[in-house]
């Protein structure tokens, strides 16, 4: 339902004009719109981040001189967008490649695929996401612990939008108690 609400034009304001009381839709749309820029801008972070995933990978793989080193690039790019499981999917073709021409190869390209993950998860992934969304790394991180615990992959891939309305929720309670600090101290 939620995927055909999403395609539908307008289909998610819609349902929000029904549930929302008169004086607060308003306020809850101008909210959902606000939140799916963000959201969009979180899309655009994932396809960045896949892009330099894809990069790293075709770099190190051409270093390692691993052949179809492009096609198992490009495969790891397109897995990124797959939260936690993508980078692991995306490495075994490689690995196993690596590992039909000597064990050391295999190793030395498991330990490349590791660190490019951590590198990934640690560093790239939130620093992307903070500058694309507003969203600081630290609220990333909590999102994604909380989003699979709560919901295990489902929350994975909700967790950062997820966090992208509670901030923006966040930030509007902010600027009304600012507002209203200032407008009774006059």
């Amino acid at each position: 339902i939620s995927f055909y609400l999403s395609v539908q034009s307008n289909g998610i304001e819609n349902v929000l004009r029904v549930l929302t009381p008169l004086k607060a839709e308003d306020y809850v749309l101008g909210l959902w719109q606000r939140a799916q820029k963000k959201i969009g801008y979180w899309m655009q972070g994932q396809l960045l981040l896949g892009l330099v995933i894809g990069v790293l990978v075709f770099l190190g793989l051409t270093i390692f001189q691993i052949p179809y080193a492009l096609v198992l690039a490009v495969l790891a790019a397109m897995f990124e967008l797959i939260p936690f499981f993508g980078p692991i999917l995306s490495a075994v073709p490689a690995v196993l490649l690596a590992f039909s021409q000597s064990v050391g190869l295999g190793v030395l390209v498991l330990g490349f695929y590791l660190i490019i993950q951590q590198f990934e998860n640690h560093l790239i992934a939130p620093l992307v996401i903070t500058k694309m969304v507003g969203v600081p790394p630290l609220v990333v991180i909590i999102s994604l612990v909380i989003g699979v615990k709560l919901a295990g992959f489902l929350g994975l891939i909700l967790a950062v939008p997820v966090a992208t309305v509670l901030m923006e929720l966040l930030s509007d309670y902010e600027k009304s108690k600012y507002l209203f600090r200032h407008t009774n101290a006059k």
